[in-house]
């Protein structure tokens, strides 16, 4: 493929003659870093034989405070007056609320502003957050979704700012639409990332870090989900400016922040570290969940409590066992059907594959799970060890018992069947804030206490880290899928089986000294 290198020297130079609107530097030159000259080289350098632009959609992902707007705010300029000018070209920075839509036009128009000559050229309209270029009819606008339809702009170019903070797709769509008129669109989207993995970002960034689209650029700036966010030298990663005009300082102080008040630590995995997490703070935090780490030995013939989540029957399955004696030593086994592997890889963003060549996970033939498979490992782990009872969610749970039956795996369910020697003890146990509040509670005693050990099993910890619990107005708990599209099976999975021996044990130590002479305590 071709390259324009002057091109790409116009629009440095041009840019670097504007002068900085605010922050470190201000009302000096613009010093576009080496990134920043990078992904301008790569949305601007690559050419067809025609000699257009290659590139129509370009993303740039890092976390706040890199200087992305100020930057794309230069770009805007050089597309309304500078090199990349066109006779009645159309700049558009959109967003979905109104604020953040007009925060690229706001450095825009300091940039102006500051220069005189620019100032003689361009009419603002701050009104309408508008700008017009005398000398060739185009005009720069900022826009949001509160603004309503957009399908009546011819764009040349359009900005897309926190495009993770859009609930639908539908000003996105618009405008990208609506560019087809033109010979040389380009969509540009500056966003932190969203925790969802079907948002429209996020399939976005997995569509341009594929390599599948030459039209498409993306820059990603994240420290990885299995890196510790708190070790400084992971920092630079999410934040190419840091130690420059991005403060070290400040990141320091909100990581201190977040490490010490786990309230913040999601916040600052996202907005800091450009993980795609949620903004909310997970039930059990990542240093607490590390902090239970080590060797978590589980002998033959050990006694010890299981639990099911048996999600849907294309997704994960988790069972996960723990020891009755304390520490609760845990062991977790997943399952997922085989040919759904490399495409919920896709989806989840994380490393099924490799976890099945680790041990970690097992795959099962087929496009959806097969319950004789679990059927069969459940067996297994009741051959090897002494299984006090089985916690399960009551979903799919006929499938499963069925498969048990077909394979000789004597079971019953307690509260429904007699219990039989030799049979394996089923609970039912219901997802509701009734039994869940247990479950929650005893994992969370659990974790904060140090009294469960944990092997590290990556795919056991990437659930919990998205495991978020949700109160009732009397203050019980419980864990919510709906809240989260990432996997929590498996917490889920290890409450219910902490709960169980919760409530066992409460049951083994019989009532209180209170309670057996009639007493009340106030």
């Amino acid at each position: 493929m071709a390259r324009n290198s002057e091109r790409v020297r116009r629009i440095i130079r041009f840019i670097e003659q504007l002068t900085v609107p605010s922050g470190k530097g201000e009302g000096g030159p613009f010093r576009l870093r080496p990134f920043q000259k990078r992904f301008i080289r790569d949305i601007y350098g690559p050419v067809n034989k025609d000699g257009c632009r290659v590139v129509r959609r370009a993303i740039l992902s890092e976390a706040r405070k890199n200087g992305k707007s100020a930057t794309i705010a230069a770009l805007a300029l050089a597309h309304l007056i500078g090199p990349e000018a066109i006779k009645n070209g159309e700049i558009y920075s959109a967003a979905t609320e109104r604020e953040q839509a007009a925060l690229v036009f706001k450095y825009a128009r300091q940039i102006v502003q500051a220069d005189p000559e620019l100032s003689s050229m361009i009419r603002i309209v701050d009104s309408t957050k508008t700008m017009l270029c005398y000398a060739n009819g185009s005009t720069y606008k900022a826009i949001s979704a509160e603004a309503g339809s957009k399908y009546g702009y011819n764009p040349t170019v359009v900005i897309y700012d926190e495009l993770a903070q859009a609930r639908n797709r539908d000003l996105y769509d618009a405008l990208d639409s609506s560019m087809g008129a033109r010979l040389e669109p380009l969509m540009i989207v500056i966003s932190t990332q969203s925790n969802d993995p079907q948002h429209t970002l996020s399939q976005l960034i997995d569509d341009g870090l594929s390599g599948n689209d030459p039209t498409t650029v993306c820059h990603l700036y994240e420290i990885p989900e299995d890196a510790d966010v708190f070790d400084e030298k992971h920092w630079k990663l999410a934040n190419p400016a840091l130690g420059d005009f991005r403060s070290l300082e400040e990141m320091r102080t909100a990581a201190k922040r977040a490490k010490r008040m786990p309230s913040f630590e999601a916040a600052f995995r996202n907005l800091y570290c450009n993980q795609r997490v949620d903004a909310q703070s997970p039930l059990i935090a990542a240093q607490e969940w590390e902090a239970c780490k080590g060797a978590a030995v589980i002998e033959p013939g050990a006694e010890m409590y299981l639990a099911l989540d048996l999600s849907g029957k294309t997704d994960l399955t988790a069972i996960v066992g723990i020891t009755k004696a304390d520490p609760s030593n845990v062991r977790a086994w997943f399952f997922k059907p085989d040919e759904t592997l490399h495409e919920h890889e896709t989806r989840d963003r994380v490393p099924y594959a490799l976890w099945k060549q680790q041990g970690f996970i097992e795959t099962t033939p087929g496009r959806a799970i097969q319950y004789d498979w679990v059927a069969a490992r459940l067996a297994k782990i009741s051959t090897e060890y002494n299984v006090a009872g089985i916690a399960f969610d009551r979903y799919r749970i006929d499938d499963l018992l069925k498969a048990m039956g077909d394979i000789g795996l004597d079971a019953y369910v307690e509260g429904k069947d007699k219990p039989r020697s030799g049979a394996v003890r089923m609970v039912p146990w219901g997802q509701g804030f009734k039994d869940m509040t247990v479950a929650v509670e005893a994992l969370e005693i659990a974790v904060i206490d140090r009294k469960l050990v944990h092997d590290g099993n990556p795919a056991l910890r990437w659930n919990i880290s998205n495991a978020l619990a949700v109160s009732d107005p009397a203050g019980n708990r419980k864990l919510d899928k709906s809240k989260t599209r990432f996997r929590i099976d498996g917490a889920v999975a290890l409450a219910m089986a902490l709960g169980l021996k919760s409530r066992d044990m409460a049951q083994e130590a019989g009532p209180s000294v209170y309670e057996t002479r009639g007493l009340m305590v106030i």
